[in-house]
């Protein structure tokens, strides 16, 4: 067992006596606009996001979802109300209206809302979920909107207000009030919002691309890294990213990482970050990329596929008959996952069984009856392990899993030396 002190932020280490847990936007133009109006171009099985790294701008991350991000379908449906009103209509009189994040609307006199001042308090509504959708965290305080003969009031509870001569710029000035109180939002959001504040503003604008990734939750979503910092990473780069997360990278070269991941219900909605690792620091992030964890589907957890069997029974055969060498590659992908690999030995000698990549996985070698024959944790390079002791003519089962509950990939080199 190896021990490190990890600084925050970045993925959990081990405490004293337990080792560290290490499992682990830009949206594709997928709507086409029609200014005065929103057509909706949604393809139902594939969602590309890009998000250009804070830390360096030359690399990017890509995600693969299996669903349409709900803020863009958010993003439709206040585009569409910002030209569907005309600014003559808002220029009246009409009810204060208070619209509070959960959505209930409320007047100083309980008054009848006329079906202009309705449609104001639905696209407050939609402000709100868009702004959710995207990961942001509304706070407690209500929008206030009103129709008056200088023009349409609106303000955040306890703020000052502006008058605005229509809808989208009162959306877009609502939507920098929210942001302005939220000090979760990271750095490439917050520039963001004052540019889809301005398209609000004008309908003849063409709204900018969200720049932070959104990955559901609950369901598989692959993450495509490409830039210079995946290169220096390495071969065997650690990408870890929020609690409930699970992780596998799946391919790493010429600076190109791909990797898929499950987000369960447990990982907290709202901003996060990825944090991709060098497997010989796992102290310090090469780079890290911010996303925005959204609800996805409700339901069963979903998980990674099986790579190989846990018993026996559908275990992967490892080293052949008569053979004396032999690899494979494996994958953790859920936190009780056991891989299990058969070998057949047909005569004595010297078995040596060790593990690469940055995965802590630990082993158990054991006879055609269970019974233990050697293990090991950390024997090999890094968090690998490392397995060598004397075997006669069997057939031998290899036990690889997780040494704490976390995730990833592994390969596996065998050698058998007869005597």
């Amino acid at each position: 067992m190896r021990h490190n002190a990890a600084p925050h932020p970045g993925p959990s280490h081990e405490g004293e006596g337990e080792k560290a847990q290490r499992s682990a936007g830009s949206p594709s133009p997928l709507m086409e606009r029609g200014w005065g109006g929103v057509r909706k171009k949604l393809y139902p099985a594939l969602i590309v996001l890009c998000l250009t790294s804070p830390a360096f701008a030359q690399s990017t991350l890509s995600v693969e979802a299996d669903s349409n991000p709900e803020y863009l379908a958010g993003l439709a449906q206040l585009f569409n109300s910002a030209s569907r009103i005309a600014p003559e209509t808002l220029n009246g009189e009409g009810p204060l209206l208070r619209i509070t994040p959960d959505g209930a609307v409320s007047t100083a006199d309980n008054s009848r809302l006329s079906a202009v001042d309705q449609e104001l308090a639905e696209s407050a509504r939609r402000l709100f979920s868009l702004y959710r959708s995207m990961g942001g965290q509304t706070g407690e305080r209500a929008l206030l909107f009103q129709r008056t003969k200088n023009g349409l009031f609106a303000a955040r509870e306890g703020m000052a207000g502006t008058l605005s001569h229509s809808l989208g710029a009162a959306m877009g000035g609502a939507l920098q009030a929210i942001a302005r109180a939220d000090a979760s939002l990271p750095a490439s959001a917050a520039t963001w919002i004052p540019e889809l504040a301005a398209a609000l503003s004008s309908p003849s604008m063409r709204p900018p691309p969200y720049p932070v990734a959104r990955v559901p939750r609950n369901q598989r979503t692959l993450i495509s890294l490409t830039g210079p910092e995946i290169a220096s990473a390495g071969p065997d780069a650690i990408l870890a990213g929020p609690p409930g997360s699970t992780i596998n990278i799946l391919k790493t070269e010429a600076g190109h990482l791909q990797a898929s991941t499950v987000f369960s219900e447990t990982t907290p909605e709202g901003f996060a970050k990825l944090y991709l690792y060098h497997s010989g620091d796992a102290l310090t992030p090469v780079t890290s990329f911010d996303i925005a964890v959204g609800a996805g589907r409700a339901g069963a957890a979903v998980v990674e596929p099986d790579d190989h069997g846990a018993s026996a029974r559908t275990a992967t055969t490892l080293l052949q008959a008569g053979a004396t060498q032999a690899s494979r590659d494996g994958q953790i992908g859920t936190a009780n996952d056991v891989n299990m690999f058969a070998l057949h030995i047909t005569e004595p000698g010297m078995l040596a069984v060790n593990s690469r990549g940055s995965s802590d996985v630990t082993a158990r070698l054991l006879d055609s009856r269970g019974n233990p024959v050697a293990s090991n944790d950390d024997g090999g390079a890094g968090y690998n392990f490392e397995i060598r002791t004397p075997v006669n003519p069997g057939n031998y089962l290899l036990s690889v899993q997780h040494c704490c509950g976390g995730s990833g990939n592994y390969h596996i080199d065998t050698t058998l030396t007869p005597r």
